[in-house]
This record gives C-alpha cells, structure tokens and sequence, in this order.
C-alpha cells in the first residue's frame, strides 16, 4: 500500500506542532524555575510551587519532544 503525499505532509506537520509545543514547554519550565529561585516571594510555598510546576513543564516537553522522534 503506497502512502499518499497528502497523508505525510499532515504527518509532517503533526510532528513539527508537537516538537515546537515541547520547546515551549521547556523554555517555560527554564523561565519558571528561574524566576522561583530569583524572586524573594513572602511565602515560601511559592517558591517551591514554582519551582515544582518548573520542573513539570521540562519533564513534560522532554517527554513530548522523545516521543515525536
């Protein structure tokens, strides 16, 4: 069975929205963690919060970004 060109080309595109999402969520998570360890927030549970949801983000587009390979 022969794959036609339009099925590889939505394929195509497909794979490039998922690896472009998980740069963005990497580069989120960078921001995040940098922000939580740089700002001097009242609570500390902020900065934990921060720094966890960081650490989520990158391990979510590293995740994303090996699955698209």
């Amino acid at each position: 069975m022969a794959i036609h060109g339009k099925d590889r080309t939505s394929r195509h595109r497909r794979r490039a929205r998922k690896r472009i999402l998980a740069a963005v969520f990497v580069l989120f998570g960078i921001l995040l963690w940098g922000v939580a360890a740089t700002a001097h927030l009242k609570p500390e549970s902020l900065n934990y919060s921060g720094i966890t949801v960081g650490g989520a983000a990158v391990v979510a587009g590293i995740i994303l970004f090996a699955t698209t390979l």
